[in-house]
């Protein structure tokens, strides 16, 4: 786990490179899940550093953050309305659900390149963007989680009859349906929210390539 401070920019490893690797070596030993949400952070902090690097970001930059958060919220509230509504208001015992999940993946997608595109209007670099769409895709995959651990806990009578999460079950071995749903959902947070947090990264800089492409073409003399 150590080889992850490699991941750090070189000023931020000469700092405090040393600190943490002693930090890692007296952790006690922990579980695969434990190991697993770690690494996710480790990964998450140097991420961090090298987008807002040795000095301190322009004030633009960190404004550009803030249609990060906004989208960010905006979408989760939107994926837990469709999470209740598919799972507890309208249930289904079936594995139906492949289209509805590929509009949502395509949906979240969309609204990360939004996000770089309304922050590249607030940026002076690129930056601001980038952390904008880390912050929406953190947001959004770490929130989504919680809805699903939320209404799998309160609606445990209700989900523990889908097909899937029966299969499941009857594979693992959990002492009890809420066991096992619970550690996929905990194996499932540590996956999405560095999925989404890189789609973010990636996502937003096309967005604001984007705005930048649309106000040079607007520009005059161009």
């Amino acid at each position: 786990m150590s080889r992850l401070i490699g991941l750090y920019p070189r000023w931020w490893r000469e700092r405090y490179g040393a600190d943490l690797a002693l930090l890692l070596e007296d952790l006690p030993a922990t579980g695969p899940v434990g190991r697993l949400l770690l690494c996710v952070d480790i990964v998450r902090g140097a991420l961090d550093a090298r987008l807002t690097g040795e000095y301190p970001m322009h004030a633009s930059d960190r404004a550009a953050r803030r249609p990060g958060i906004l989208i960010g919220l905006l979408a989760w509230a939107a994926l837990s309305v469709e999470i209740v509504w598919s799972n507890v208001v309208h249930p289904s015992v079936t594995d139906d659900d492949g289209p509805a999940v590929l509009t949502a993946y395509v949906s979240v997608f969309l609204l990360l390149a939004l996000v770089g595109f309304l922050a590249q209007r607030r940026a002076e670099t690129w930056r601001g963007p980038v952390l904008a769409g880390v912050i929406a895709g953190a947001l959004i995959g770490l929130l989504t989680i919680g809805t699903f651990a939320f209404v799998d806990n309160v609606f445990l009578d209700t989900v523990s009859r889908q097909q899937a999460k029966i299969d499941g079950f009857a594979h693992s071995d959990a002492s009890s349906m809420r066991t096992y749903i619970n550690l996929g959902l905990l194996q499932a947070a540590a996956f999405l929210t560095c999925f989404f947090s890189i789609a973010g990264a990636v996502l937003a800089s096309g967005g604001a390539a984007l705005s930048r492409g649309l106000r040079s073409t607007g520009s005059p003399g161009r």
